[in-house]
């Protein structure tokens, strides 16, 4: 099983620890942070638009398709009216600017859609959270 610390670093900021890379992820000024680092929610797209970008670069590699250039812009609204909000529309747009994809275009867009964090938005797995369990001598 993978392993994430996120670690308390004061104000609105947190350092994310994975494996040997550590991410600090803050709020802007104006909601109370530092403006240090990325949000939350756009460590959260940053995500899904890298990791579709893993797996268009490994199909793009394998097929001798050109990647120069490539980009992927991902823009996302939030739902900000009913509680809790959350992120509500999420769009994808792969670019290969040096490139006629043709009639590799719907193969392309399968393996884009098999990423990983893709298929975890889709399955909707369980989130478990729960309080570390502590004693009255632990908190003291």
């Amino acid at each position: 099983m993978e392993n994430a610390k996120i670690i308390y670093q004061g104000g609105k900021k947190f350092l994310a620890q994975n494996n040997a890379h550590n991410i600090i992820i803050d709020l802007p000024v104006g909601s109370g942070g530092e403006d240090s680092g990325p949000t939350p929610p756009e460590v959260f797209i940053d995500s899904l638009g890298s990791c579709i970008g893993v797996y268009v670069i490994g199909y793009c590699k394998t097929a001798g398709i050109n990647t120069e250039g490539l980009t992927i812009d991902v823009t996302w609204e939030k739902e900000t009216k009913n509680k809790p909000n959350f992120i509500k529309n999420i769009d994808v747009k792969i670019d290969l600017p040096n490139v006629d994809i043709g009639p590799r275009k719907a193969a392309l867009l399968k393996v884009a859609e098999s990423c990983l964090i893709h298929q975890t938005i889709k399955a909707h797995p369980p989130i478990n959270i729960s309080l570390a369990s502590q004693t009255s001598n632990e908190r003291a």
